[in-house]
């Protein structure tokens, strides 16, 4: 399922409530005869960071098929993903910044029968040796009834007892690196060079992936080009040199997990007549995207020297 970024309005059912892991809650009776239960959510130790699934079943106790919808609360800022068994979901927003998806169903449900819905998460949080538990617990509401589902972090060692609050960070924590890059002449006369840059992330703050920019001054020719390729726009965030170029664009690979790294090439190129030796300064900077949290200090800004060889 994609999510738009839009508002929505959906449809929503009632019934009984239960809550996977926890005691059943009962729901008030309602016009439709739907009932859902909910699984709590688990964030398992990743590759990155932490992933973990919530399953919705929605079944429909009666005589006459059910078209309705469902919407889910995200526990934790920017850590909902694709939701399977929804379609054309929009967003709303807690006035916390979580977020609020708002889908109908991805097909009508039988009398008798039943949907499932799988709800994807993924937190930058750094795995730790005890297990944690959110401070507000995700939502699930069907037809005006709401279960809530609570949100815990597995330990490294496995463990979800004794849990301690989960405390989200509010201030990012990108350090980047730029290399300098030396343009070398091609078999069409062109010179063309790639400027590697590292980005480490030591922070947990929300957020759904991460932006770069990058200025380059006069003397290269077209845009600068990011590799992996992504969505790339014109941009002027950083001081713009007379007569040079800046562009900024999506770093493929989405959420950086706290304490780890990513690497990506800005590609410049400068035109067959350019004279050899230094030709400026460029600067690059990377950002969290979909965040709140920006930092304070400018490790997440390098700077690197351009030069054409003879």
């Amino acid at each position: 399922m994609r999510i738009f970024q839009r508002a929505g309005a959906v449809a929503l059912a009632a019934g009984t409530v239960m809550l996977g892991g926890a005691v059943a809650a009962q729901a008030a009776p309602a016009a439709a005869d739907v009932t859902f239960t909910v699984n709590r959510l688990i964030l398992q130790p990743a590759e990155s960071g932490h992933t973990g699934r919530v399953r919705i079943v929605i079944r429909n106790t009666g005589s006459e098929p059910y078209s309705g919808g469902f919407s889910i609360t995200e526990p934790i800022a920017e850590t909902l993903g694709d939701i399977e068994g929804g379609a054309g979901c929009g967003i709303n927003r807690t006035p916390d910044n979580r977020q609020i998806a708002l889908c109908p169903l991805d097909g009508e449900i039988a009398p008798g029968g039943s949907a499932v819905i799988t709800a994807n998460f993924q937190s930058p949080a750094k795995p730790q040796p005890y297990a944690q538990i959110a401070p507000q617990a995700g939502t699930v509401e069907v037809e005006g009834v709401t279960a809530e589902f609570p949100a815990l972090f597995r330990s490294t060692t496995g463990s979800l007892r004794s849990p301690q609050p989960y405390v989200q960070d509010t201030t990012g924590a990108l350090a980047v690196t730029a290399a300098d890059v030396t343009l070398t002449r091609q078999a069409d006369g062109t010179f063309v060079g790639r400027v590697p840059v590292t980005v480490r992330n030591d922070s947990d703050v929300a957020h759904r992936g991460l932006w770069t920019e990058v200025v380059v001054p006069a003397g290269l020719e077209g845009w600068p080009v990011i590799e992996p390729s992504d969505v790339c726009v014109p941009t002027d965030r950083l001081p713009v040199p007379p007569g040079g170029t800046s562009v900024g664009c999506t770093v493929y690979g989405g959420q950086l997990a706290e304490g780890e790294e990513r690497s990506f090439e800005w590609i410049l190129t400068a035109p067959a007549e350019t004279p050899a030796g230094p030709l400026g300064t460029g600067t690059t900077l990377v950002e969290y995207a979909g965040s709140d949290g920006q930092q304070s200090d400018s490790a997440n800004v390098d700077t690197f020297a351009i030069t054409v060889a003879g």
